[in-house]
This record gives C-alpha cells, sequence and structure tokens, in this order.
C-alpha cells in the first residue's frame, strides 16, 4: 500500500495555515511521506468489512473484539444468584461512580462560581457536552426578566407576572453556558464568537448572547436548544423528520458558507435537534474558519470555487511540480506534454482525470530529502472528507456537506457511528472498501497525491450509495406495515438515498453546495 502525500510535492518550504488543530487533541501534524505497506492495513480492512457487512439488517455493528454472546452467557453461569451477585454488583459500581461524578461537578461548579465573574447572573443545572476545548452547561438566566430579550429571543417582550403576595414572578429560561478552555488561543476564541455573532439572524444556528471572561477563563452563552441524543432516534426517526433535519442543516450550512465560512465539524454532536418540533440548530464553531480565495495556493488540480462555479471546476495545473504531469506520470498524456518537456506553465481541463496509471513500485524510500507536506485536518474522525484526509491544502466549504452526507447515511444505513478509524490512512481504506480503489485513486489525483493499495477488499470496484445502503439495510425500500402511501414512501427512500449519493461524492468538484441540496427533491416542501 502506497500512500503518498509528499509525491507530488517539490523540496523546499511549505507555507501554511496558521490553524492545523484538530477536535481530538489539537496538536500540529506533520504528515508523513509515505506509509509503505503493512500487515496492519490488510487486518484493518479484513476486520472492519466483517464488523460492517456481517451484520447487515441487524441495525447495529458487531464489535471488532469481544466474547459472543453465547460465550457471555456461559461465563454468567447458570444459576440465577450468580446472575442477582453480578447485577448488584454492577449496579452498586454504577451508583457509586455516579455520585462520584455528581459531587466532582458540584465542586466543579463551585470553582466556576467562586472563579469566573459574572458568573452569578446564571444558575447552572447540568453539564451537557463536553469536548477537547470547552465544556457546555445548560444554566438557568436568573435575570432574564430584567432586559429587553426580543433581539435574540425574536419575542415581544411580556409584560410582568406578579404573584398574589405581589412579588415578581420570574420567567423560567434556560441558556446555553460555554466555557472554553485556556488551552484555545486567543485568536480561535474570538474568531468563533465573530462568527456566531455574525450569524445572528440565522434561525438554525446557535448565536451569540453575550460573553464575558476573568483573566484567562472565558464563558459564552447561548440559547438553549431542547434537543435530543441523536443515538436516541437516529434509527427510529420517521422520513419526515429526517427530512426536517437537514433542511434545517442544510439552511445553517448554506448561511455559514454565504459568509464564507467553513464550519469544519459538522457532526450529529453539533447539531441540536428536537424530533418533536422537527427544529434543529447549528452549534461549536470553535474550529470553524474564514474560506479567503486570496489564500488559495493552487497545489491541486481543481480550481479555487466562484460565485458562477461554486464547486471549482477539474483542471490539470501545470503551474505546480507534480509527477503526474511528467513524462509516464498519469496525467502527461492528457495535458499533452512531450517527453523530455517541463509541464509547469498553465492549465488545461482534460474530460476525465483518471484512472491513474499501474503503480509498479511500492514500498518507502530509505532516504527521503523531500519535505512532508502539512494541512489542516480540523475536524471528528469517521465525518473527515477524503480531501481533508489527503491533506489537501486548498480546503473548500465542501468538506461540511460530505460530513453531512455521512449523518444521512447513518440515517439510512441505521448504523452509528459507521466510520470510526483511528488514524487517516485506515480512515482512507474504510474509504476505499465502499467507494472502491478507482474512485479513491482519481480522487487522490485529483488533490495531486498517489494512493496504490494492495490489500484485498471484497468488493475492489466498491458500491454505489443506494448499493451500499440496501446491504446494510436490506429493509429499507420496504414501507412499514400500514403506512399511509407506500409508493410515497419508496419514492422518498429513492429520493433520500440520491440525496446521500450527491453529498457523498470523493470529487469535490462534483459534490453539491448546500444551497443546491436544499432544492433536492427530497427536502423541497409540497404546496
Amino acid at each position: 500500500m502506497t500512500i503518498d502525500p509528499a509525491l507530488s510535492q517539490k523540496e523546499g518550504n511549505n507555507s501554511m495555515p496558521p490553524d492545523l488543530d484538530n477536535a481530538e487533541g489539537g496538536d500540529r501534524e506533520m504528515v508523513p511521506r509515505e506509509a509503505g505497506p503493512t500487515d496492519g492495513g490488510n487486518e484493518y480492512v479484513q476486520q472492519w468489512q466483517q464488523q460492517v457487512f456481517d451484520d447487515a439488517g441487524q441495525g447495529s455493528p458487531a464489535p471488532l473484539t469481544g466474547a459472543s454472546g453465547e460465550e457471555e452467557d456461559e461465563q454468567l453461569g447458570d444459576t440465577s444468584s450468580e446472575q442477582r451477585q453480578l447485577t448488584d454488583a454492577a449496579d452498586a459500581e454504577a451508583m457509586e461512580r455516579e455520585n462520584e461524578e455528581r459531587l466532582a461537578f458540584e465542586e466543579e461548579v463551585r470553582w466556576m462560581e467562586d472563579t469566573i465573574e459574572g458568573l452569578c447572573a446564571y444558575q447552572i443545572k447540568s453539564r451537557i457536552g463536553e469536548g477537547t476545548f470547552s465544556t457546555v452547561y445548560k444554566a438557568l438566566d436568573v435575570h432574564h426578566d430584567w432586559y429587553d430579550n426580543s433581539q435574540w429571543t425574536h419575542h415581544t417582550p411580556r409584560p410582568p407576572r406578579i404573584a398574589p403576595n405581589g412579588d415578581l414572578v420570574n420567567t423560567k429560561v434556560y441558556v446555553a453556558l460555554k466555557r472554553i478552555y485556556v488551552t484555545s488561543s486567543p485568536e480561535r476564541i474570538l474568531n468563533e464568537l465573530e462568527i456566531i455573532e455574525e450569524l445572528r439572524e440565522c434561525p438554525h444556528i446557535s448565536y451569540l448572547v453575550t460573553a464575558f471572561r476573568t483573566e484567562d477563563q472565558v464563558v459564552a452563552v447561548m440559547p438553549y436548544s431542547k434537543h435530543d441524543d441523536f443515538k436516541d432516534f437516529y434509527r427510529s426517526l420517521p422520513l419526515s423528520g429526517i427530512k426536517s433535519y437537514f433542511r434545517c442543516l442544510f439552511n445553517a450550512l448554506a448561511s455559514t458558507h454565504a459568509i464564507n465560512v467553513v464550519h469544519r465539524d459538522v457532526k450529529p454532536a453539533n447539531f441540536l435537534f428536537d424530533p418533536r418540533t422537527g427544529h434543529g440548530v447549528l452549534c461549536d464553531f470553535g474550529l470553524a474558519e474564514r474560506f479567503d480565495p486570496r489564500d488559495w495556493k493552487g497545489k491541486c488540480h481543481h480550481t479555487c470555487p466562484t460565485a458562477e462555479r461554486p464547486r471549482g471546476t477539474v483542471a490539470i495545473n501545470k503551474e505546480t511540480y507534480s509527477v503526474h504531469t511528467q513524462p509516464g506520470g498519469e496525467l502527461a498524456r492528457q495535458v499533452g506534454t512531450p517527453q523530455g518537456s517541463s509541464a509547469r506553465k498553465g492549465s488545461s481541463t482534460p474530460s476525465s482525470m483518471g484512472p491513474p496509471q499501474k503503480v509498479e513500485r511500492v514500498g518507502v524510500r530509505e532516504n527521503d530529502p523531500r519535505q512532508g507536506v502539512r494541512a489542516n485536518r480540523a475536524g471528528t474522525r469517521g465525518f473527515r472528507a477524503p480531501e481533508v484526509l489527503l491533506k489537501c491544502q486548498d480546503q473548500t466549504a465542501a468538506l461540511d456537506v460530505w460530513s453531512a452526507g455521512i449523518v444521512l447515511l447513518a440515517f439510512l444505513t441505521k448504523r452509528f457511528p459507521l466510520f470510526n478509524a483511528n488514524n487517516d490512512t485506515e480512515a482512507l481504506l474504510e474509504l476505499m472498501v465502499v467507494f472502491g480503489k478507482s474512485k479513491l485513486s482519481r480522487c487522490a489525483l485529483l488533490h495531486n497525491r498517489t494512493w496504490h493499495c494492495t490489500v484485498p477488499v471484497e468488493r475492489p470496484e466498491g458500491y454505489r450509495v443506494t448499493e451500499f445502503v440496501e446491504k446494510l439495510n436490506p429493509s429499507i425500500l420496504a414501507a412499514p406495515e400500514g403506512h399511509p402511501d407506500p409508493q410515497g414512501y419508496d419514492n422518498d427512500i429513492k429520493m433520500a438515498m440520491d440525496l446521500c449519493r450527491v453529498c457523498l461524492h470523493v470529487d469535490v468538484t462534483r459534490r453539491w453546495t448546500a444551497e443546491e441540496c436544499l432544492d433536492h427533491g427530497f427536502l423541497v416542501e409540497n404546496e
């Protein structure tokens, strides 16, 4: 297996964006020059294929390791007394753990109240989220009725309510308090606050109410959005609810992309959805970055998005060094490069981008003087787009649409998480199993990279999205018993799978924009 992000890069200094952090550790990562053939890749692919495909239709993936149900029953023993003892012990352990967590939370709240000025205006009730760079709490806005909140609630102020004894009755309004860790840079914090303030008018984005800090402790206040855990409803949400989910999500992304901002961390945990009301909001812009065409580095074989061509286009780039355009390279014939000539002037648009030629040599160079490539890989594993995994230096808002497509794939296959690799190499192997070796090779070529893999897979040509969904969820095409409109259900399912397809094009120039997705037949509301 060859994964060579540096193969197409000339030796020398590669300038990089200032923020290369990721949502799972915040480290700046130097991309390896090459990964040679390993037994681990073969073993991982076989395990992942078994995990995903062997339990097709069962509703949840099997673990990679662990005892089977029969083995577990045998280990528990046959007597009911032994089972009760084990159950009692587990219950006692769970209660002790819950008590420890409660005490730790109370201590945490006391420390915050003693340390952060301004927190006295809020009464923290619970911790509702925790990430690498922040923790989010649900809190009561104690002084809500003291102010005119119509600017952010969009409701006309109500007259104060008076209790029978003459006391003022405070309205119970909850907010979300986001305590941003000191490990976040001041630039990152300011960037997040400015973006969510700029997006205040979008009804599907969790905007900024206020913010305050004491020394290095920063707290952002946002409206509290009632929501359920994704794992509690993704397998049971009806098609009407799935439509509402993605109308809200793509509305939020369209608004975000309209101001040239890329969220970079779209996932269920960052989209708060209430299945009862069908309303959802996009939150956590901690990894978001502004897209500026002036920063386009032009190292790949696709163009910068424009208003006329919002996806960009495939264009063989002869302005940058690429082994693919050199004599004998995969693109040499398409650009008409004569033997012995240079391929660095101008660019041309080919009718197609591949397929790449057969790679004869596979392995790692013993002494490789080339400088490695660094690229922004911010995001969460399982939701990173191929261009992020391939270390493309010119990433666009299309990576958010890919992540949304992965969420839709979870709804359709009833598997979550579906992709959960430990590193970028394993993540690319997972995508290769689904989309095929040839597509992933052409995708790598588009980003001026080389991908060649000799690891055997069940289906080297990969699957269409519809085939993959039906393989993992064979009953998806059957309308639920008693459905009032089976034909309508069948049409909706096919449209949902088509929306998933256009979101999951590995070719970034073919992937739909968020604005285009809103006009897809699955999401257009019938008049």
